[in-house]
């Protein structure tokens, strides 16, 4: 549970904000310096909070939207909070005061100062960086996603188009079965109105009966004319 909360964003938010919140505080106390002197305390006072809350928390804004930074000027937010984090100790601890000091002081403040920068820089690289990973991995959740209905809708499409096809094999089959039914009862029929003795083929059953009587090849009319022939003779 513990190394799931230390890899998540919210990890990485809580010291982002306590960061801001001290750069609200940093920032509220130069506004403060800077400040008319004869302005009124407590207004001057509200203002310095509110142009610090100003300055501070667009940078967590321009943290989500570091990419358009980048488009345009080629630079995101770590790099600006950094830079201003520790630019702004310098000024809180007025190390650029006319007033000298010693050497370690000089270098302890301007070290802290720098890892303060550092540590910002650090801070918000990391926060852009896993802000971009967590889009990533919702926009490839919403891919998986849209790809398994996807595949659901394909799987659906497919099996109802087996169900088309096995429907169109059947009357296929059916189809088959009685044509071939058809062609065996039109073989039995033109069996049937096939003359016999010539295998000559009619058109009805009027024209077969016709056919046979006066066929030269029956038998039968053979006979009759054989017999025809005599009597001619004999007379």
């Amino acid at each position: 549970m513990i190394a799931k909360f230390l890899n998540s964003l919210e990890a990485i938010l809580i010291p982002m904000l306590i960061l801001l919140i001290a750069f609200v505080v940093d920032a509220g106390v130069l506004f403060y310096r800077v400040l008319p002197i004869d302005m009124n305390k407590d207004l001057k006072l509200f203002a310095a909070i509110m142009l610090g809350i100003a300055v501070a928390f667009p940078l967590l804004l321009t943290s989500v939207n570091s990419k358009l930074l980048k488009q345009k000027y080629n630079i995101g937010f770590p790099e600006i909070f950094g830079f201003c984090s520790f630019f702004m100790t310098l000024l809180f601890f007025d190390v650029f005061s006319e007033q000298v000091k010693s050497f370690n002081w000089y270098l302890t403040t301007v070290f802290m100062c720098l890892l303060l920068g550092l540590i910002d820089y650090l801070y918000a690289h990391l926060f852009v960086k896993k802000h971009n990973q967590i889009n990533e991995s919702e926009r490839q959740k919403i891919h998986y996603l849209e790809l398994q209905q996807e595949s659901i809708s394909i799987h659906h499409d497919l099996k109802k188009s087996n169900e088309v096809l096995e429907k169109y094999r059947k009357e296929l089959n059916e189809t088959r079965t009685g044509l071939k039914e058809a062609i065996e009862r039109l073989q039995q029929a033109n069996e049937k109105l096939t003359c016999p003795h010539c295998n000559e083929l009619q058109k009805s059953v009027s024209a077969y009966r016709n056919h046979i009587g006066a066929c030269k090849h029956n038998p039968k009319n053979s006979s009759s004319l054989n017999g025809k022939m005599k009597i001619n003779t004999i007379k």
